[in-house]
């Protein structure tokens, strides 16, 4: 059996492994364009704080593991340029060589990823201007910090990328300006937990400009309908798209947000060619639909299934699908969510109630501080249909306490009894999950 794999980060190395852990005879051949190897990329902005530490650290396996541990073909700049379906074919053109080649296959994994949105406007097509996807992106900003020591930065685009990267630039001194085409930021998020990332911006004097239209890049200056900024970087960050180009070509099916259309299986309509991560859809578990949230747990999650189900193709296994959880840092906050955003709720009909408390992080011991639990349940049954927290401290280990709640379609009546555990050195006697949990049972 040969498998190739077009795209060799999360999730195609994730499915890589998984065919040949569990048969380690299979021939699998992974195309990588670039010249690196599967790497966490949420841990790219906080490279840069480390000006001797090479992007290579954030590599989840090096090449040498791969390839003799592992026994993978994998191969780096190298891109595939067709499918051919019929023939089962895929043509490969070796960017350190300059050949062209055709490789055939059993199995076709296509996980190219996804790519940033780019502004088509004058002057943004300069090397003054990054997109921070990828290691190479990381390698120029870190480059122009070290080399150039930037006075100031702008930032287009407010999601988690940029407020990451706001966090980092201020703490090396360099003044970050946020510009927002949107009235607020992080439209996913309840305007309770919005406010207080809105706070920390304010508390440090971070020029945030929304509702603002870029009109073209001059040299250093952008100019806007916020009026003129004079910016020594600029890193947009305005959202991304599936790679979807080549498999579409080849006749492949798109959906969501124009990602590879899935069954639960992750199989594509091509015969033979299944598909994972950034690039393919996300089975909404509580939505009972395929929706499009591009994170690397569930790249890596997918891909192994893709592995295990080429190998086990008489017994494939569905993908279970995502409940919509992430988080990230921003200053001395933590902000998280899990399972349904309000959005989501009012656009599916839902009727929902909503709840939030503030509380301290811990009890009578020193350290901590606070946090903000938001719940969103059904009113009448008090089933858990979402959850958010924003605060200090220990925040993501209790939103996942919440997460695992959702996937086990629990109620706020059983939240309210789970048995937490109790130090003051951790917690308060009442832990923040159970106050809230308690506030959302008199509400239902």
């Amino acid at each position: 059996m040969k498998t190739v794999i077009i795209g060799g980060i999360a999730g195609g190395l994730s499915a890589a492994s998984q065919i040949k852990r569990e048969d380690r005879g299979a021939q699998v051949i992974v195309l990588e364009k670039s010249g690196d190897v599967s790497y966490a990329a949420c841990g790219m902005p906080y490279n840069l704080f480390y000006k001797d530490k090479p992007v290579e650290d954030l590599y989840a396996l090096n090449l040498d593991m791969i390839r003799k541990e592992r026994g993978i073909d994998y191969r780096q700049h190298q891109e595939a340029i067709s499918i051919d379906p019929v023939r089962k074919e895929v043509t490969v053109v070796d960017l350190m060589n300059a050949r062209e080649y055709r490789e055939s296959y059993d199995f076709l994994v296509y996980v190219t990823g996804n790519k940033p949105i780019r502004l088509s406007l004058p002057g943004f097509d300069d090397n003054g201007v990054f997109y921070f996807k990828t290691l190479d992106d990381t390698r120029l900003v870190k480059n122009i910090i070290y080399e150039k020591a930037p006075a100031n930065a702008l930032l287009v685009g407010s999601g988690y990328t940029n407020l990451e990267l706001t966090d980092v630039l201020y703490n090396m001194k360099i003044t970050p300006v946020i510009l927002e085409k949107s009235a607020t930021i992080l439209p996913s998020y309840a305007e309770e937990i919005r406010a207080k990332v809105l706070e920390k911006i304010a508390e440090k004097g971070i020029r945030l400009h929304t509702n603002v239209d870029i009109i073209e890049k001059k040299g250093t200056v952008v100019r806007t309908t916020a009026g003129d900024f004079d910016a020594n970087m600029v890193v947009v960050s305005i959202g991304v798209k599936p790679n979807t180009e080549l498999f579409s070509v080849a006749g492949g099916e798109l959906g969501v947000a124009g990602a590879v259309k899935v069954d639960r299986f992750l199989r594509t309509n091509i015969p033979d060619i299944f598909a994972a991560g950034d690039c393919a859809e996300h089975y909404v578990r509580q939505l009972g639909i395929n929706g499009y949230m591009p994170l690397g747990p569930v790249a890596n999650k997918q891909g192994r299934l893709v592995g295990s189900n080429i190998v086990n193709s008489n017994a494939m296994k569905m993908f279970y699908g995502i409940d919509q959880t992430a988080v990230f840092k921003f200053f001395d906050l933590t902000v998280a969510t899990t399972g349904l955003s309000e959005r989501q709720l009012r656009e599916n009909g839902a009727n929902y109630l909503k709840i939030h408390v503030d509380t301290p992080t811990r009890g009578a011991f020193p350290g901590g501080g606070t946090m903000r639990v938001l719940l969103l349940f059904e009113k009448g049954t008090g089933l858990l249909l979402g959850g958010q927290m924003i605060g200090q401290d220990v925040v993501a280990k209790r939103l996942d306490v919440i997460a695992t709640a959702i996937y086990k379609q629990m109620t706020v009546f059983e939240l309210a009894e789970l048995d937490l555990s109790y130090s003051p050195l951790y917690s308060p006697v009442w832990d923040p999950l159970l106050i809230a949990a308690n506030k959302a049972v008199k509400e239902v």
